[in-house]
Formats: structure tokens, sequence, C-alpha cells
């Protein structure tokens, strides 16, 4: 049976979401018989850049039609959790992103939610990846083993490495934070003398100069050997990754975008859409080609449809039709180079 995916546009970011949600009810009837819900937002800028975060009345949307529809939602486990990259590399906490996102008010709001930061996680699991010096490991938080269904909220945006990230890449905010820029074969710890750009210029130092020099840094990753290699790794270890943390429902807020230099630093660009689907593969796919891309084209869909997870087409759409929505994104500066993935 073919999964629906839901395309909604309107100006209004709780009802599109909620509308979304409506547009897909009977593929997500199998909730009810759940007992713990991970909701993961995408909370991966600190408040220097608001517009790269998961909104928190998109998440609050979703809180909404679930208490509304299912049955029981009030005794169920739910989950707000997060590992945000920007958090860690700027000595900052994920707990400080949450207050200063509004998502402390949620758990006012709904006596059965409560928040979690990944770096407070003690346990984690291998994943097999690969990395400038060859296999590598990392670590993915155990405690996504402890829910029966997994929500994953992103907007869709450009991205600095992997071309695009929406509700399948999301889920990296799972992985131990340390270890969040192994995905693009950078850190090395079997081999830490591997020479790259990254054994001179720290990583925290490089995600700082990137948000206050992007131009500067983007122009020296088009001369990295370095950034050559980690666009074509990342698409293989975020299909990895996606494997063990893949989500049971992927809903991403098109109220607005974010273009250029994504996925942190980029710009706001209204889109008036939302999107849904209990297939991953669905909605990122569907908002691939809403920002005016092909799925195939972005290497870990690929690989994740040959894969067998999913199905990126157009079958079992539900709701708006495409082509009026389609808005044509400015795609990262470094793009050319990150179309050579394969």
């Amino acid at each position: 049976m073919v999964k629906r995916v839901s395309l909604v546009k309107g100006d209004n970011r709780h009802v599109n979401v909620k509308r979304a949600l409506e547009l897909i009810g009977p593929d997500l009837e199998n909730i009810a018989n759940k007992k713990s819900i991970l909701l993961k937002p995408n909370l991966t800028a600190t408040k220097l850049r608001p517009d790269a975060n998961t909104h928190v009345d998109a998440v609050r949307a979703i809180l909404d039609f679930l208490r509304e529809r299912v049955t029981g939602f009030d005794q169920k486990e739910v989950v707000i959790a997060e590992g945000s990259g920007s958090a860690y590399y700027e000595a900052t906490t994920t707990w400080e992103i949450f207050r200063d996102f509004g998502y402390e008010d949620l758990v006012q709001s709904y006596p059965n939610v409560k928040l979690e930061a990944v770096e407070d996680y003690k346990s984690f699991s291998p994943i097999p990846i690969n990395s400038f010096a060859g296999p590598e490991n990392m670590m993915l938080a155990d405690r996504i083993k402890d829910f029966d269904y997994k929500i994953s909220i992103n907007l869709p945006k450009v991205h600095n490495y992997a071309m695009v990230t929406f509700g399948i890449k999301n889920m990296m905010g799972m992985i131990r934070q340390e270890d969040k820029s192994m995905v693009h074969g950078l850190k090395t710890p079997s081999a830490p003398n591997v020479p790259n750009i990254f054994n001179i210029v720290p990583t925290k130092l490089i995600s700082w100069m990137r948000r206050r020099t992007p131009g500067l840094v983007n122009a020296l990753f088009k001369h990295s050997a370095t950034y050559m290699k980690a666009v074509k790794v990342i698409h293989y270890n975020v299909t990895e990754m996606a494997k063990l943390a893949w989500p049971d429902l992927v809903v991403l807020d098109g109220l607005y975008g974010m273009d250029g230099n994504g996925p942190v630093d980029g710009y706001p660009v209204k889109l008036g859409a939302a999107i849904a689907s209990t297939d991953p593969l669905k909605a990122d796919g569907l908002a691939a080609r809403l920002i005016g891309l092909q799925p195939e084209d972005v290497g870990y869909l690929y690989y994740l449809s040959e894969a067998g997870m999913g199905d990126y087409s157009l079958d079992g759409l539900v709701g708006e039709e495409l082509s009026p929505l389609i808005k044509k994104f400015k795609m990262h500066p470094t793009f050319p180079i990150q179309k050579e993935w394969q």
C-alpha cells in the first residue's frame, strides 16, 4: 500500500502542520498503540540565528494534533530530544537552546512531555562509517531504542556539505555531541595524524568562523582537498546513520526554509507550505522538489532509495499540487563541488 505524503499551503504555521497531519491521518492510526514517542526537532543554531531552527509552534502543532486525535495520548511518554551541534561548538548547551527558543514552555503545557539533551546521555552504540583514514565508528545514543515511535521535525534547508537537510538527516542530532563532525569524515580517532585542514584549524574554530565570515570559509573550502573528500563520504555516513535512527514520521514546517549559507547562516525564504509522511523518503523527496531539486540528485536520498528504505516518488501525494508551490532555492556557494558526491 502506497503511503501518503501531504503538501499544504498557508500563512499559519500551526494550521499548516496540523492540516498536513490530518491529510495523512489513516497512516497515523498505529500511534495509538505506541507507548513512548520521540519528537526530534532541529535546533542546530544558537539564538544568533533563530531562522535555522525548528520553530516551537511547529512542535506545538504536532502535540495538539496528537492530543486531539490519539486515544490515551496523555498517558504516553513523549520526549523532545536534541543534541545541538552549534551548542557544542560554541561552548553552550542544548538546554540553553531549549530555553532560548521556547521549548521549556511545552513542558508546562503538556504534562506528559519532557525535554532531554543528548549531552546528558551516557550510553551509545557504534555506527560503522567512513572517514578520511578508513573505517570508523560514530556513536548513536542508545536512548533512541527506547522509543517505539519517532517523529523528525525540521524545516527545508540547504546544507554546506550534504546539499540539503530535511527530516532524515535531522536524526543526526541523536549522535554523541563530540562525534558529530565524524559524519563529514573529519574526526578520525584511530588515525589522528591523517593530514587535513582540520589538523591545522580546529573544528570549533571553523564553526566559529563560518558563522562570522562565511564567505572566507566557503572560499577556502572550494580549494580544499579535505572538503572535496567530505562531500563524498557524508552521503554514505548519513545513510548508515539513518538506517539505525529511521523516523516513523517526518514533518517539515515549510512556512519558511533556508537557502544560501545553510544550514545555519543562510537566508529565510518563505515557502508557505508544510509536508508530512510516514515514509521519510517521500517527505524528503517532496521537499527536494519543492526547493527546485530532484531527490535522486541528493546522495543520501539516492542511497536510501537504493537500499529499499522507502519511495521518493510522488505516488500518494495529497493536498496541494506541487508545481505552483515550487520555489527554486539559491544553493550553497559550494554546491558545484557538493554535486560531485558520486
